[in-house]
């Protein structure tokens, strides 16, 4: 089984440093956003797509790329890092996978360090996150879509 994620974190880190604790369970690779057209998406069984959450939403970037995909059907999952660690905020980009004609095999959320405006003057929310908890987590989520996929397919 191969998988890819496909990641932006361009501000603490926080999404990627979840993808790399999955990464420590799962044949995965990692790459940015700005990559990922140099990867041949159908050389997976499932591609991952996660970002930090901005204004309740996955990075434009994200968003972007995964408009452009054609409507082939493939496997994903949704992954986020955020203020509030809410998973209703995946709903959007999860929606918009659907509508591509993806099946979305898991969502996972977390809180991260946050120094979003007026928090950066404080040192940001959430400092420590995300922490071993959310990193175990999160290979426990990956585990799960494996299983999902070998289940569906």
């Amino acid at each position: 089984m191969k998988i890819l994620a496909i990641v932006e974190s361009p501000h603490q880190g926080n999404t990627l440093n979840i993808a790399k604790a999955m990464a420590e369970t799962a044949p995965m690779d990692i790459v940015s956003v700005a990559d990922a057209p140099n990867y041949n998406l159908k050389d997976y069984d499932i591609v991952g797509f996660g970002s930090g959450i901005y204004a309740g939403k996955h990075d434009r970037k994200l968003l972007k790329l995964v408009n452009s995909f054609c409507d082939e059907k493939a496997y994903a999952f949704v992954f986020s890092t955020s203020g509030t660690g809410g998973i209703e905020y995946n709903k959007g980009l999860i929606n918009l996978l659907e509508k591509k004609n993806k099946t979305v095999l898991g969502s996972f959320a977390c809180k991260g360090l946050d120094k979003f405006f007026i928090l950066k003057l404080f040192g940001g929310t959430n400092k420590g996150r995300p922490n071993e908890q959310d990193f175990k987590d999160a290979r426990i989520f990956i585990l799960d879509v494996m299983k999902k996929y070998e289940e569906v397919r």
